[in-house]
């Protein structure tokens, strides 16, 4: 599959309930000066948690704009079963203090409607506790927009289950959804953020040229920043099983340095 060269695509894992998705939609190129159909974001949905472990995506200013927040509900992802997801149209969880919450933010996502209204697929949420999502996790969101670059800020939002946790909530159509301990990022881009040609690869530039970063919070009103967060790539792919920016060097995934974000 050509399209797992993207950078900010994890090495995938094939396991019988992952199903891996890639939306489309609309993307202004100022090279060519139109519209051209270019990926949104790539999910990892896991139907027994009715979720996405992540949610994969470029971040540039293409995909930035000032389309209004669509107001019709969640929606079932077109491209995964039905049955396997929640169902998010008639509300939030039912148990009390949990949001809707966003992986890739609608707000990441608002050049066009079309990109925005896949932002609301029911295969993009997690139930978020209320408190993180609307005020720590949502001032990260911001932070990473603000990232981006020429070059394209590469980010990967994902949610984790420790295995020794049994909480669960439901839908407001009765079923049953495993609720996140965790919630992660992982971000890489070039440190210059502006040197890239048509071609190159981010794989291709040396780990002092590259920038990355990880944020690790648990799912529950922490009542801290993400400044407090911070992490190394490394350190989340050993908590998350998973190995983010595959063709990064490995030297580039150990960097924690607050100061070239904050």
């Amino acid at each position: 599959d050509a399209s797992w060269a993207w950078p900010e695509l994890p090495a995938k894992v094939e396991r019988e309930e992952l199903t891996y998705v890639t939306h489309f939609a609309p993307v202004y190129d100022q090279v060519q000066g139109k519209e051209l159909t270019k990926r949104n974001f790539t999910l990892c949905f896991d139907r027994t948690k009715r979720a996405s472990w992540w949610v994969a995506y470029p971040m540039h200013s293409a995909y930035l704009g000032n389309s209004p927040r669509p107001d019709e509900p969640w929606t079932y992802d077109p491209k995964i079963e039905s049955s396997w997801q929640a169902n998010l149209a008639l509300g939030s969880y039912r148990t009390y203090g949990l949001a809707r919450g966003h992986q890739v933010a609608n707000a990441d996502r608002n050049a066009n409607r079309t990109m925005q209204l896949q932002t609301f697929y029911n295969s993009n949420c997690t139930p978020q506790n209320y408190d993180l999502n609307g005020e720590g996790w949502m001032r990260l969101e911001g932070k990473v927009r603000g990232w981006r670059c020429s070059d394209t800020l590469y980010v990967v939002t994902g949610a984790y289950w420790d295995p020794a946790s049994k909480t669960t909530t439901a839908d407001k159509a009765g079923n049953t959804c495993p609720v996140p301990t965790h919630y992660f990022k992982v971000l890489a881009r070039t440190r210059k953020g502006n040197v890239r040609k048509a071609g190159d690869k981010l794989g291709d530039y040396k780990a002092d040229e590259l920038q990355t970063i990880g944020f690790w919070v648990e799912n529950k009103n922490v009542g801290t920043e993400a400044d407090s967060w911070l992490t190394s790539v490394e350190e989340i792919e050993r908590k998350t099983g998973f190995s983010f920016f595959p063709t990064l060097p490995k030297e580039a995934k150990q960097q924690k340095d607050k100061s070239l974000w904050f």
